[in-house]
C-alpha cells in the first residue's frame, strides 16, 4: 500500500484516495483502513520508506576545504537531493498544512539541511555578529532550498546544469561579500 502511494505520487497523482491506493496494491479499501488508521498514517508509512530510500543523498557535504570547494559540493548534494525527491516533495508541499505527519517530515527536512549550512559554512558565519549571521544563514537557506532549485528548474525552465551554476552563483556572492 506504501509502495501504491509512492507509485501515485512519482506519476503526478498528489490525491489518489483509498480505493486508487487499494486497487493498485491489489487490496481492499477496507484492508487500507485495517492497517492504517487514516490517509494521514498511510501518508506517514510512505514518509518513512521514501526517507530510508533517499538517505543516502542526504549525508552531509565535507566541512573542510577551500570556500569554492564547499559550495560545489553544497550545490552537488542539494541537487541529487533535488533530484531524488522532487516528486515526493511537490506532493507533500500539497498537503503540508492538512497532514501532521508531511508537516513534521517537511520541518525534520528543512532542519537537517539548515544544519549542514550551519556546519559546513561555519567559518564564514562565525566572522559575522549574531543579527548578520542569521540573516546570511537565511539567505544561505533560501538560496540553496530545494525550493529554489525546483522554481530554477521548473518555472524558470533551466537546464540541471544551468540551475546549478546560478545556485553556485548565488552562495558565492552571499560568502565573499
Amino acid at each position: 500500500m506504501v509502495d501504491a502511494l509512492l507509485a501515485f505520487y512519482d506519476e503526478g497523482d498528489h490525491q489518489p484516495g483509498a480505493a486508487k491506493i487499494a486497487a493498485r496494491a491489489g487490496v481492499s479499501e477496507r484492508t487500507v483502513f485495517r492497517y492504517f488508521d487514516d490517509l494521514d498514517s498511510l501518508a506517514a508509512a510512505a514518509i518513512e520508506v521514501q526517507v530510508a530510500r533517499v538517505a543516502p543523498v542526504f549525508v552531509p557535504p565535507n566541512p573542510d576545504g577551500p570556500l569554492d570547494t564547499r559550495i560545489a559540493a553544497l550545490v552537488t548534494q542539494r541537487t541529487r537531493i533535488y533530484a531524488a525527491t522532487a516528486v515526493a516533495t511537490r506532493a507533500a508541499h500539497l498537503f503540508e498544512t492538512q497532514s501532521p505527519a508531511i508537516t513534521r517530515a517537511l520541518k525534520f527536512r528543512r532542519s537537517l539541511l539548515r544544519d549542514q549550512l550551519t556546519a559546513l559554512f561555519a567559518p564564514e558565519l562565525a566572522a559575522r555578529d549574531a543579527r548578520a549571521r542569521g540573516e546570511l544563514l537565511d539567505a544561505l537557506e533560501t538560496a540553496a532550498s530545494l525550493e529554489t532549485l525546483e522554481q530554477l528548474r521548473t518555472v524558470a525552465g533551466h537546464s540541471a546544469r544551468r540551475a546549478q551554476a546560478i545556485v553556485t552563483r548565488i552562495l558565492r556572492s552571499l560568502l565573499t561579500t
